[in-house]
């Protein structure tokens, strides 16, 4: 945040990322009404049909009512000029706001195309801020990092219309991104895999070109990147291509969120697994202008557990994962295609990272906040070009963890520049149905735009300053606030999604007991911490019933935490008013933007949403009898009604939530996140009459089921694996 003195009034103006270098020298200038914007003819030349001019004139209309026309010539004479300056470094800039004899004088000169492309974008933020009355002074300006990517998942519930996605690029290009991946699993309508992407909402070959031309035309490089080894959870369910995965057994199992991140790998060793990429490779590849192609391959979490164990125990997990890359990347450099994927696993192979180094771009995704440097020197040593990859940290949450976010990606800005990295890339996931909305990453978007023009030495609070003026229309303090929500949360979407899934009959779900997902049992000791604290197993447990008391044990803890409630309501106010503000500056229902009604209905959907999956926890350890006398009082605290209420309440909840999706989104999963809200609801509703000052019995009961055991017994070495902490 830079302020500037206009006439002795001081004026704060917000620029992000910020520049490398401001110089104000002190008064200002006012363009005219009616003016001109010269484009050299070295613009010209690269910029055939005038598209950063074009940008620049109706920006100076929408943030300054000026109507302005365009010249072509390498006239000096206007108020505006563009220029080329060839011998400058690319995507470099100099903004220069100066008093001529003629009036006001604006020159952006760029190191290339899109170095004037950003000095048009820092143009309009301050035309934002102070309109048509410019600071005198000099700009000069370049990033730290040659890429500077998003990565959006569109493939795990949550799949944005077209409109809302070129929304999502024109925040990018306003925040100087320059390359936009959008993952895929099975959510492009690709031949022959019906089966796997019907009622998906999968986009359409025009579709894909239609967006490829918008990001182009704003400097913007859309990457192709689908799944080809792991993350084939629904290709793998399909009729034709089930015996493709390491455990096609596994294909009718009832769908759940948790086994589709943990169970989803192709065997390398049929045939048809590389034959069916190969056709996805070539149909896919030809809609898109970039010459790289995302591989992705990560998180092969079954890789020789199943189908491949004997030949794994020949010649090893990373040969076998090397071999199948090594298929990949040679088919896509015969179509003049640069290889990128995840370096997650060969990272943990140094068979594998050896062989795949020169083969492409290795993708360093580390999503800890407290994330150390190893790794990334680790590639950087390799010989490999990599980008780093820091994430926006709003996965399987309603509401963004943006102390995570902001931890993770400065850390690994610095790594990425100290061992030479030639992007950041910022990943957006969705996980467990999607059900962050998109609005919600704007910040860490904002994160990663600061940290990848400026390395990761930037300042929180001046960031955030600046996100408050450009993204929401000066409401200070909104990033703050916000950051503040999602640690009210202390029953979230994961715990409920595991607790339903932890049945495995999905037709009974809402009962208490039935037989217990085994395959889920074991992760969920994983996340919930009980496999080597002593505690009891939950995949030991006798049937589905005894397995949900014995994870909400393991987290009672986090249920119970104390303040919670009154957390969230002061949060809640505090946003409100934040809303209120934004609401009157830009009115209306603005959702393409983030501004007005479909920012704030986002927002206090989060709110309500994470006080009622609170109050489900506190009523589910009722019910089961855990903690009793704790969790009666923490029911007293809170002021609630009784557990019919707040199964009355998520409902209602749901509703509005499916109203403000369908605004911006197909329908895609959204009946798979109504299956877990409406399970957990209705369990509430078995106890309607359960009063807080009463302390409930013991409700749920296991029983012993000689079956389950069995097939814990045999799952065992499937799941005899130190799981991922990517998400």
């Amino acid at each position: 945040m830079t302020s500037v003195t206009d006439g002795g009034r001081a004026v704060d103006i917000a620029l992000l990322p910020e520049p490398k270098s401001v110089c104000f020298t002190g008064g200002t200038v006012l363009l005219p009404v009616h003016g001109l914007v010269a484009q050299t003819d070295a613009v010209a030349a690269v910029d055939k049909d005038s598209l950063v001019a074009r940008t620049l004139l109706r920006v100076l209309e929408e943030r300054a009512g000026l109507v302005w026309d365009l010249r072509r010539s390498d006239a000096t004479d206007c108020p505006i000029d563009l220029g080329i300056d060839a011998e400058a470094a690319p995507q470099s800039y100099v903004l220069a706001v100066s008093e001529g004899d003629d009036g006001p004088m604006v020159r952006i000169t760029g190191g290339d195309l899109d170095g004037l492309r950003y000095g048009v974008a820092t143009l309009a933020q301050l035309l934002g801020t102070v309109g048509a009355a410019l600071p005198v002074g000099v700009i000069e300006d370049a990033p730290a990092f040659p890429v500077r990517g998003y990565y959006l998942d569109l493939t795990r519930g949550r799949v944005p219309d077209l409109t809302h996605l070129k929304a999502w690029v024109d925040r990018l290009a306003a925040c100087k991104y320059n390359q936009l991946h959008l993952y895929v699993e099975h959510v492009f309508a690709f031949r022959g895999l019906a089966q796997a992407w019907r009622g998906s909402g999968a986009l359409s070959a025009d579709e894909i070109m239609e967006l490829d031309g918008y990001c182009a035309d704003r400097g913007i490089e859309l990457v192709p990147s689908i799944s080809t080894f792991g993350h084939q959870y629904m290709t793998l369910r399909t009729d034709a291509y089930r015996d493709l995965g390491e455990f096609p057994e596994d294909a009718d199992r009832p769908f759940s969120f948790v086994e589709r991140m943990e169970h989803h790998t192709f065997n390398p060793l049929e045939p048809g697994a590389l034959g069916l990429v190969e056709r996805m490779i070539d149909e896919y590849a030809p809609l898109f202008r970039s010459r790289r192609f995302n591989l992705c391959a990560d998180e092969t979490f079954d890789l020789g557990r199943g189908r491949s164990r004997a030949k794994t125990g020949e010649i090893g997990v990373g040969t076998l994962y090397a071999d199948y890359l090594e298929s990949l990347c040679e088919h896509l450099v015969d179509k003049g295609l640069q290889p990128m994927m995840w370096a997650d696993i060969a990272v943990n192979h140094p068979e594998a990272l050896g062989r795949l180094a020169g083969r492409g771009i290795l993708l360093n995704w580390q999503y800890e906040p407290d994330v150390t440097e190893d790794r990334t020197a680790q590639i950087a040593e390799s010989g490999a070009t990599q980008y780093v990859c820091p994430a926006v940290h709003c996965w399987n949450s309603l509401a963004p963890r943006l102390d995570d976010a902001w931890e993770n990606i400065t850390r690994m800005a610095r790594y990425g520049l100290t061992n030479h990295a030639e992007g950041l890339l910022i990943t957006d996931w969705g996980d467990f149905g999607h059900i962050n909305d998109l609005l919600m990453s704007v910040p860490g978007m904002c994160y990663g735009a600061q940290c990848g023009w400026n390395g990761g030495d930037v300042d929180r609070d001046a960031t955030e300053r600046a996100i408050d003026r450009i993204m929401y229309g000066g409401a200070d303090g909104f990033v703050h606030d916000l950051a503040a929500l999602e640690p009210c949360t202390t029953f979230g979407w994961p715990d409920a999604v595991r607790y339903v899934e932890l049945a495995a009959d999905a037709s009974r779900r809402h009962d208490a007991n039935g037989p217990l997902n085994v395959d889920l049992a074991v992760s969920s000791d994983y996340w919930a911490a009980t496999a080597d604290q002593g505690a009891a197993r939950i995949a030991d447990a006798a049937d589905a019933g005894e397995g949900r008391r014995r994870y909400l044990d393991a987290i009672a803890d986090r249920v119970l935490g104390t303040g919670r409630c009154d957390a969230i309501a002061e949060t809640g106010r505090r946003l409100s008013v934040d809303l209120a503000a934004m609401h009157g500056a830009f009115g209306g229902d603005d959702s393409t933007s983030g501004h007005g009604s479909g920012l704030a209905r986002t927002v206090m959907l989060a709110v309500e949403g994470i006080r009622l999956f609170d109050l489900a926890g506190l009523y589910l350890l009722a019910a089961y009898g855990i903690r009793a006398d704790e969790t009666v009082r923490a029911l007293a605290e809170a002021g609630c009604g009784d557990a019919f209420e707040t199964a009355e309440a998520l409902d209602c909840w749901f509703e509005a939530y499916a109203r403000r999706w369908r605004e911006t989104s197909h329908e895609a999963e959204l009946r798979r996140i109504a299956d877990v809200v409406w399970t957990l609801a209705d369990v509430l509703r078995k106890h309607g009459g359960l009063a807080p000052a009463c302390p409930p019995p013991r409700l749920f009961r296991a029983t012993p089921s000689l079956r389950q055991g069995h097939a814990l017994r045999a799952r065992d070495q499937k799941y005899n694996v130190t799981r991922s902490t990517r998400r």
